[in-house]
């Protein structure tokens, strides 16, 4: 069967195979389409409705006290402000926010206090959820987060620098909007800055699919491997054994888990931010359940977990073939 050509794993797999059947003198096998992964639900499922908090005249002249505030306010509720994508919302009312807490420190009438720390109160449980609508409803962020089905290239994994920036980023954004981290200014340059390394970038959406076809493959290599049970070590058929171990180290060893190795490190770096970043608002978890389970949990999401059990038990068969034919790794 030929190989796909958007899944250079695959290939790699069906070279390794080939090799082992050669020597086994056996038919080497076809290796069966990889399933596909659950896709991010829609944006129109997915967005989080806001409760509408509006202030009156008196209010934005009391924010007049603070600097920078009624200007920002007066941006927000202009045309350019009507418009601004998720990403602009969210990040007008983390502006918003911590100019409430800012003008509080420089300011000590009682009456003005008050009123910035009751607006705060108000304002403050609407955060994640502006975050949350950034998160499922940016372009850049939704292509980024939808599996794809194309594994990474061998040689160099292109797009995981910025991904890391950017998801880094919104973690961070995460942890102020939930206020378990000090409000910090943030400029509307960083932020477009991270979404532009989002930008025709589906390195994420490839590393969700490369997990999930090691795991596919490695199963069908195991599957395969019970003919080294049929081996005899001894006699002729030693030669055979040592062979079958040199090409296990070239073409799985040097090559496989060499770059199974790679993603699994990046995965392994990305997964706790992903994982926070993309946690829903209580009504939209059922929703976001299946997506979840399988690439966004962490290190127990299924793609993970799946693939690191079976690359244990397929160097499990390997371990268990030296040791019966008294051949040590190479």
């Amino acid at each position: 069967m030929a190989c796909s050509p958007n899944n250079d794993l695959e290939s790699h797999f069906q070279t390794y195979l080939t090799r082992l059947a050669h020597v086994l003198k056996v038919d080497a096998p076809s290796l069966t389409p990889v399933p596909t992964l659950p896709d991010l639900p829609s944006q129109r499922l997915l967005v989080a409705h806001q409760e509408q908090i509006s202030s009156g005249v008196l209010d934005a002249l009391q924010l007049g006290q603070c600097e920078g505030l009624f200007e920002l306010v007066a941006e927000h509720n202009g045309p350019v402000g009507k418009s601004q994508s998720a990403a602009g919302q969210l990040l007008y009312h983390l502006q918003f926010q911590y100019g409430l807490h800012a003008c509080q420190t420089e300011h000590s009438d009682p009456k003005l206090q008050a009123w910035l720390a009751n607006i705060s109160q108000q304002k403050q449980p609407l955060l994640p959820r502006f975050f949350w609508n950034m998160m499922i409803a940016e372009p850049e962020l939704r292509a980024a987060l939808a599996p794809r089905r194309q594994t990474l290239p061998f040689e160099q994994q292109a797009g995981y620098h910025s991904t890391l920036h950017a998801l880094s980023l919104f973690n961070d954004l995460y942890q102020q909007a939930q206020g378990n981290r000090p409000l910090q200014p943030i400029s509307n340059e960083l932020l477009s800055e991270a979404l532009a390394g989002l930008y025709q970038n589906h390195y994420l959406g490839r590393l969700f699919y490369s997990l999930h076809s090691g795991a596919h493959y490695l199963e069908q290599s195991i599957q395969f491997l019970q003919q080294l049970k049929q081996l005899d070590c001894r006699r002729a058929e030693r030669t055979d054994a040592k062979r079958l171990r040199n090409a296990m180290q070239h073409y799985y060893i040097k090559d496989i888990q060499r770059y199974l190795g790679q993603i699994d490190r990046q995965f392994v770096q990305l997964a706790p931010l992903l994982s926070t970043s993309l946690t829903p608002p209580e009504e939209k978890d059922a929703l976001m359940h299946a997506y979840r389970q399988q690439v966004a949990q962490g290190l127990n999401s299924q793609v993970y977990v799946r693939y690191r059990h079976l690359t244990l038990k397929h160097a499990k068969v390997w371990q268990q073939f030296l040791k019966r034919c008294e051949l040590s790794p190479l």
